[in-house]
């Protein structure tokens, strides 16, 4: 027989109810007392088990059983998707998740699971909302993280062996295969186009656990690849099928088509100098050489208008408001282009987009 051990935090001298979840293989088995009055007004099927429970599905319980005194209800749920569910439900203002770990989406799909198993739709909206944010449709809410993560890496860029406080930029953010798997599993297509874009900035040879193993982490090539800000994926959570929508989405956004017509017919106004005419070669040079087109536009943007770097490019006014404009239009229409270019069409996408004014530049 499985030891127990009380599960610390979600063990309620005044429940009355004890839940027993599965624990890992080797570990005792996890005991939550709680109260039946709060599963039930969150979870019908919470509800039918402590009121009709002969309505409830075998594989779902063991059944209640007495202990101590208090009725003990066995569930067939991991303990730590079990404590997760709890802490939502018990302190629904501190979600027991940091959305920028790497792990976060394998660890809310169990979550998701249980909020679906137990008809908590309350929580599943709120987890979602929150996926949503962390993988927006907007372009608006992807250039707040796309600044986040051109400053995470500016700062890792500058620290010694690419550490910060024990972490590699690659420990900094959500690892996309899993979004891909989650958003597939749970049918939550709106995560799907930001998702497959920031797989398109990642080798498929870089593969997640070959990097973040305890052994790997021990291994010098792999803390100097880390060290160069290598991002990682979980390629082998991708389907056939979603491969292939990752390559054909790659395909149309480094096809250079698209930004060489933005600027072909440019002529030069009278203030012109050299630095314009080396602007446009840049502009060219980047649609090949470039994988990440959205973060090379903004980059192409600050060194227009940032004060301390606007000088040294030596640009007319005339020609650095025209480019923001041409620069904010193209990374609007390449937004815009995402889920059609990712086979996932009929996705509610919103377009709108944060405006460049012309005033910005100096």
């Amino acid at each position: 027989m499985n030891s127990t051990m009380n599960y610390p935090g979600l063990w309620f001298e005044d429940g009355d109810i004890v839940l027993s979840a599965n624990p890992h293989v080797g570990d005792a088995r996890r005991l939550f007392l709680v109260h039946k009055h709060t599963l039930s007004s969150y979870s019908p099927v919470f509800w039918n088990i402590f009121n009709e429970p002969s309505g409830v599905r075998a594989e779902d319980v063991d059944g209640i059983q007495a202990k101590n005194d208090v009725e003990l209800l066995q569930v067939n749920d991991p303990a730590s998707d079990l404590a997760e569910l709890l802490q939502c439900l018990y302190y629904p203002t501190q979600m027991p998740f940091n959305f920028k770990e790497p792990t976060v989406n394998i660890d809310m799909g169990g979550l998701l699971r249980l909020c679906k198993k137990y008809d908590i739709a309350d929580l599943a909206a709120r987890v979602v909302n929150q996926l949503k944010f962390e993988w927006p449709t907007s372009l608006a809410i992807y250039e707040q993280h796309e600044a986040r993560v051109r400053m995470l890496g500016l700062a890792h860029a500058d620290a010694p062996g690419g550490q910060i406080d024990e972490k590699y930029l690659d420990d900094r953010f959500p690892e996309p295969a899993s979004i891909v798997a989650l958003a597939r599993e749970f049918d939550i297509p709106e995560l799907l186009p930001a998702a497959f874009y920031a797989l398109s900035l990642i080798s498929p040879r870089a593969k997640y656990d070959m990097y973040h193993s305890p052994i790997a982490r021990q291994h010098p090539e792999c803390a100097a690849r880390l060290a160069m800000l290598t991002r990682s994926a979980r390629w082998s959570l991708l389907a056939p099928a979603d491969l292939l929508r990752l390559a054909r989405g790659q395909d149309q956004l480094r096809s250079p088509t698209a930004l060489t017509k933005m600027f072909e017919g440019r002529t030069r106004s009278a203030d012109c100098s050299a630095g314009c005419d080396a602007l446009l070669v840049a502009l060219r040079r980047l649609a090949g050489d470039t994988h990440d087109i959205l973060g090379a536009l903004t980059y192409l943007r600050i060194y227009i208008t940032e004060p301390d770097r606007a000088p040294k490019m030596k640009i007319c006014r005339t020609c650095a408001a025209a480019t923001c404009g041409v620069v904010a239009t193209l990374r609007l229409r390449i937004w815009s282009s995402l889920p059609l270019w990712f086979g996932v069409p009929g996705v509610r996408w919103h377009q709108s987009n944060q405006n460049w004014p012309a005033d910005q530049v100096r």
